[in-house]
């Protein structure tokens, strides 16, 4: 009945997306070693998403390790070449969705010229990536506000900015609301000002409420599935994730979206993954 997915690997860490080095030991024949392995193991993975019914999947931001740091080569790019396509040819036997989440370092209204320009960087290459693999422009790159810098207001107005000025953004980012600076509502203004998607964050919201309608968010996808993040509160500092989900959290997203929840993407982020997805799909149905 619904769309649910995990990231990046499954929740023992015998198959992952993410390998990667330390950066000490950057260079060619340890980033092949980790492209060749984080690609063999995404086919697996979508192999088991397939069979699960599980049809988004989120790709580690490793997949290429360190690919937009400045001590990477990007000739070595040319020489990947051939594990890209045969990825690029595996991925069109699963129709699953692709999506990818850079950090928390990634961020467009920093007031630090340098921080902005890495983050670009950064969101060039996975836009480049995403490109090389074939990826359709249903694979959204996902991001935060930013920080407020001591003036919220300004700060949202150079996110705006950053996004107006780099039009190129607009073919894959999407935004996404956060536990602790911009809320629900505030994102969403973003979104509708920049014409960009929002991915809404309930777990987030609930640690950080606002007023809005969810009908505006899901109108900032336009001619794309929606796409939502779902999960519950852990135990440890504020905004931890729990292991499962709780399935009075799911209800209360699919209170919110009414009849629409079943045409969302749910990325469940929870610690247990993809056996979180199995614990909820029995929940539900209880």
């Amino acid at each position: 009945m619904y769309r649910f997915g995990f990231f990046c690997s499954k929740s023992d860490n015998s198959l992952s997306t993410n390998r990667t080095m330390n950066l000490n030991n950057l260079n060619y024949e340890n980033v092949e070693k980790k492209v060749k392995q984080n690609a063999k193991e995404l086919i697996d993975l979508l192999e088991y998403s397939k069979s699960k019914n599980y049809p988004i999947f989120r790709l580690g931001n490793s997949f290429v390790p360190f690919i937009s740091h400045k001590l990477f080569d990007m000739a070595w790019l040319d020489k990947l070449a051939p594990i890209f396509d045969e990825t690029k040819e595996r991925l069109k036997d699963f129709n699953i969705r692709i999506t990818i989440h850079p950090g928390q370092y990634t961020v467009l209204n920093s007031p630090k010229e340098n921080v902005i320009e890495n983050s670009l960087r950064e969101l060039e290459m996975f836009f480049w990536l995403f490109d090389r693999l074939g990826i359709d422009d249903n694979g959204t790159v996902l991001i935060h506000g930013g920080g407020a810098y001591g003036d919220k207001v300004s700060a949202m107005e150079r996110l705006i900015e950053t996004i107006e000025k780099e039009e190129w953004l607009k073919q894959r980012l999407a935004l996404e609301n956060d536990e602790r600076v911009y809320t629900a509502d505030e994102i969403l203004d973003v979104c509708q000002a920049t014409k960009i998607p929002m991915v809404f964050d309930i777990y987030h919201h609930s640690l950080n409420l606002s007023e809005f309608n969810p009908k505006d968010i899901l109108k900032t996808w336009g001619n794309k599935r929606p796409k939502v993040h779902l999960s519950s509160k852990g135990d440890g500092k504020f905004g931890n994730h729990a292991d499962y989900i709780e399935a009075k959290d799911f209800f209360e997203l699919e209170k919110m979206f009414k009849k629409d929840t079943k045409n969302i993407d749910i990325m469940v982020e929870a610690k247990k993954k993809e056996i979180a997805i199995q614990k909820l799909k029995t929940d539900i149905k209880k």
